[in-house]
């Protein structure tokens, strides 16, 4: 590895990434229009993805209200809010450094609505939400990861416990290859879960996507991004939250989410929330296709042949 990428490396694990790839921009050619790292930053020659892991407890804890031993409040902030505060910590100081070293770089919010709202009038129009650059497929093409059926990004190390974030930087680095390791997502074994498990029924059985990258084909579900945000935001039972508000038959509406807002069932402890907290601090109520996949627990017995060595982890460095 190169020197500055190695620095790179080091420094991003150092500063608390538990996963690190890079992906030159070449795998992102087949991106959609206006996604792509290229369309924000021409000069874009590689981009850095890292993964954030969430410790399994705060999964294993999650449950409804009413539950008396399961909370959902370490996973709001444990898993979603200080983690997503903590991968934009560590984007931000390595976007920095590389531009003390004369490379432009540009990072992305990590998730929730903000990082959506500049295509609000297409999801309108289309009925799909989609941020601006996708975390999760940089992932994918920087080799830390592949997607499961839930349409989240799996690694060997945490099956679906992490959370990602993005640097795109004009630094030309030395890219890691994409992952060649045993089939994480065995959504035969399981059901799939994910699609049992969702309150929203946000996740497809059968139907799915597919996109290439790298010169590989992936496929995930088909995913209803609107109803999923009924969950997201605690408004739905089995979301975790008091709120019971029922979502319209057929596809999710982004117009009859705005106005589920004021629902009465909607319930004001999880509006009280949400508006002291701000989504993107303390903010997925729901997260059940994550807390549920059992994609690690699967392929374990693959794994255990698994060559964890090449990976850019901080496993191989503990």
């Amino acid at each position: 590895m190169d020197e500055l990428t190695r620095k790179l490396v080091d420094t991003l694990l150092n500063l608390g990434a538990d996963l690190v790839g890079i992906a030159p921009v070449e795998r992102f050619a087949n991106a959609p229009e206006g996604h792509k790292p290229t369309d924000f930053m021409p000069e874009c020659r590689s981009v850095i993805s890292i993964g954030l892991h969430i410790h399994q407890g705060a999964a294993d804890v999650w449950g409804n209200f009413d539950e008396r031993s399961k909370t959902n409040t370490p996973y709001l902030f444990y898993g979603y809010g200080l983690t997503n505060l903590e991968s934009s910590r560590i984007v931000n100081r390595v976007a920095k450094l590389l531009e003390y070293k004369g490379y432009k770089s540009l990072c992305f919010l990590p998730t929730w609505l903000t990082s959506m709202t500049k295509y609000m009038d297409e999801t309108l129009v289309e009925g799909k939400m989609r941020a601006e650059f996708s975390h999760r497929h940089a992932a994918v093409a920087a080799g830390i990861a592949e997607f499961g059926w839930n349409g989240l990004a799996l690694s060997p190390e945490f099956g679906a416990m992490q959370r990602f974030n993005s640097i795109l930087t004009s630094a030309a680095l030395e890219p890691t290859p994409l992952y060649e390791g045993p089939r994480l997502c065995r959504k035969e074994a399981c059901g799939p879960l994910c699609v049992k498990t969702c309150p929203t029924q946000a996740i497809a059985a059968e139907a799915k996507q597919t996109v290439e990258i790298g010169g590989r084909m992936f496929e995930y579900a088909e995913h209803d991004n609107i109803r999923c945000t009924y969950a997201i935001h605690g408004m739905v039972k089995g979301a975790g939250g008091r709120s019971t508000v029922a979502i319209p038959e057929g596809p999710g509406s982004l117009i009859n989410f705005y106005a589920a807002k004021s629902d009465p069932e909607m319930h004001y402890y999880e509006k009280a929330m949400l508006e002291n907290c701000f989504g993107l601090i303390c903010g997925d109520f729901c997260g059940r296709c994550l807390h549920k996949c059992p994609a690690k627990r699967l392929a374990q017995k693959d794994l255990e042949h698994y060559d964890f060595s090449a990976r850019l982890s901080v496993m191989n460095n503990l």
